[in-house]
């Protein structure tokens, strides 16, 4: 089996490489336009964010933060969890798809966020027609919350998985 991390998102070094991920097609197709992927990571702090790395080499890419209220009241996903953070990943390299990456990359940030004590909930969104990512959070231990009515991508579903013993 092969050995995934996460490693410390370095600006400067990992700037370009993230990208050459997002302009790459099947990242393009749920992320869409790759500019706007750089600013929406540029927004994560320093410490909310990582590469994800197999055998030591950078494949993909994670985000999390606190979702933004405009984003909420957009999708109409007010209910959501308190103390919940909203993750995003993506795999960039195409050969590496369906091969539990992505899902053992968010075991390793489950862990990690159990360690941060006001997060409770995390959570991520997806198009209801992106099944191998659905199938990939459900593995990492995500349930449905509910599905909603993007605004740009149509219907979608928001996965949760409770990180730390909330009711």
């Amino acid at each position: 089996m092969r050995k995934v991390d996460l490693e410390t998102f370095d600006q400067q070094l990992h700037a370009e490489m993230l990208l050459r991920w997002l302009r790459r097609p099947h990242v393009a197709r749920w992320w869409g336009d790759a500019q706007q992927g750089m600013d929406n990571a540029a927004r994560c702090g320093p410490e909310a964010h990582a590469i994800i790395v197999v055998d030591g080499t950078p494949v993909g890419y994670l985000c999390w933060q606190k979702p933004a209220q405009q984003e909420l009241d957009a999708a109409g996903l007010l209910d959501l969890p308190e103390g919940l953070v909203d993750i995003d990943i993506l795999i960039g390299e195409p050969e590496l798809l369906g091969q539990g990456i992505g899902s053992q990359a968010l075991g390793l940030l489950l862990a990690q966020l159990r360690q941060e004590s006001a997060v409770q909930f995390a959570g991520l969104g997806t198009s209801v027609s992106n099944a191998r990512a659905i199938r990939a959070y459900g593995r990492a231990g995500f349930r449905l919350f509910r599905e909603f009515q993007d605004p740009e991508w149509g219907p979608c579903r928001y996965m949760v998985a409770e990180v730390r013993g909330a009711a």
